[in-house]
């Protein structure tokens, strides 16, 4: 990949945000998890960006002057970022969207408006992903975003100025989508750690500037062959969050000598199965896509069965031999759906390995003997 491009767009990308902050413009950060609908944020003039910072025990720390460490370490590690001030994404935001989704990261918001230096919008998001009600209430609460990004910006949110922010985060999607099936050939087309930087980039890099590379990265991926083990295990990650910076465990896996082809996480992977609507009502389009299109995350009500029917579609779709279950220290939700999955990849004969992150360097040493043993398990049982 033309990694050059992107790595400078990224470095210089701060910079232009202040620039762009000085001509007025409003920057709106907001939590991961795929409930915060971009395109109103940039229909309305301001820039999106969301915040997926994570993997290093500092920030974490950090933040334990604040929150109990019974808060999963990535939750810890926005609130440590805004009191370590070195992370210049989470020092130039105008005000925070924080959808209303776990726990820990709804704590997180509250504990951002106690220290009283930012407006923080909470988005309300049901904790029921069907129905009539939900979706109505979702719409509700997409509406008042809207409104107030207005207020906000001084901008009024025209059909046209939505219609063209969906149409340019589809192609994104579309893009991701058509990246990530490249990965169903044998070696795989591109790594995961490449994979999830990309994913990571889009959520800071300017959109229009993501959309062309992400672009030029298919087309260079889609006419050379892949280099690489073919015969390596193939493997999917499955968990609540992959932060930009917590990489370890795809280079364990890496160095073990498997491959990660394909995520089914929650937070830090951008969901790109499925676009938004295009027709009639484009809140209520945005409101469906964001709630019922979507996959449901596992704090969702009666989720679990749909996920694990789109994990196993997943698995036979990129011909997955094994399951890694990658988890954050006291995820709750994910914590105890972990033995629904393992007991129902069992039967399929599947194998699962659970393993969990504090985000601390001591994890290591157990995280690659239990890794290395598992490759060796799946390669055992590939025929």
């Amino acid at each position: 990949m033309e990694d050059e491009r992107l790595t400078i767009h990224l470095r210089d990308r701060p910079q232009q945000l202040r620039e762009a902050k000085k001509q007025g413009a409003k920057i709106i950060g907001y939590f991961p998890g795929n409930y915060v609908p971009e395109e109103i944020i940039y229909a309305a003039g301001a820039v999106p960006v969301c915040l997926v910072d994570g993997g290093s025990a500092a920030p974490a720390e950090a933040a334990l002057e604040l929150i109990p460490q019974v808060s999963c370490p990535f939750a810890r590690a926005q609130l440590g970022e805004r009191l370590l001030k070195k992370n210049p994404y989470y020092e130039m935001l105008d005000m925070l969207v924080a959808p209303l989704t776990c726990q820990h990261l709804k704590k997180v918001a509250e504990i951002w408006e106690y220290l009283g230096d930012m407006e923080i919008f909470k988005l309300g998001v049901p904790h029921q992903y069907y129905g009539v009600p939900e979706l109505e209430y979702y719409t509700d609460r997409l509406k008042t975003l809207q409104n107030k990004m207005q207020t906000l910006t001084g901008n009024r949110i025209t059909n046209e100025n939505i219609s063209n922010a969906i149409g340019l985060y589809n192609r994104m999607r579309e893009l991701l989508k058509k990246i990530s099936l490249l990965r169903r050939s044998s070696p795989p087309a591109i790594s995961a750690r490449d994979f999830a930087r990309l994913n990571h980039a889009s959520f800071y890099a300017d959109p229009a500037f993501m959309v062309d590379f992400l672009d030029s990265v298919y087309q260079e991926l889609s006419q050379k062959p892949p280099a690489g083990a073919a015969e390596a295990p193939r493997l999917m990650l499955v968990g609540p969050n992959l932060a930009k910076g917590d990489y370890e465990i795809l280079e364990l896996v890496e160095a073990a000598g498997g491959d990660i082809v394909v995520e089914e996480v929650d937070e830090g992977i951008r969901y790109y199965w499925q676009n938004i609507e295009t027709e009639g009502d484009l809140l209520h389009s945005l409101a469906k896509g964001y709630l019922q299109d979507k996959l449901p995350a596992a704090f969702m009500r009666y989720s679990s069965q749909k996920r694990l029917d789109f994990v196993l579609k997943l698995a036979e779709d990129f011909n997955v031999s094994g399951i890694i279950w990658y988890e954050l220290l006291y995820c709750e939700t994910y914590d105890n759906e972990s033995y629904f999955f393992d007991q129902k990849m069992g039967e399929r004969n599947i194998p699962m390995l659970i393993l969990e992150s504090g985000y601390d360097e001591g994890g290591t040493g157990p995280m690659k003997i239990r890794i290395d043993a598992f490759i060796e398990l799946v390669k055992g049982g590939i025929k």
